[in-house]
């Protein structure tokens, strides 16, 4: 299974939701995106982007996520 990292830094909610989008579609389904951001939106905005897009949220532990790939 492939891992991909992106540091997201304190992108806020356009720009981090846009950054989840490009850099998971990178990846092959089932893969898996491990992503640091600091934002303070960042805990309500990410397992909302994984709730609407059908990816997996894997674990949340702020500022450290781990999102996998839905199948295509």
């Amino acid at each position: 299974m492939t891992t991909k990292y992106w540091n997201a830094q304190d992108a806020g909610c356009g720009s981090l939701i846009v950054g989840l989008k490009r850099e998971i579609g990178g990846i092959a389904a089932g893969g898996l995106l491990q992503v640091t951001a600091s934002n303070e939106g960042a805990p309500a905005d990410i397992p909302s982007w994984c709730r609407v897009t059908g990816h997996t949220l894997v674990s949340a532990a702020h500022p450290n996520y781990v999102l996998q790939k839905k199948d295509d």
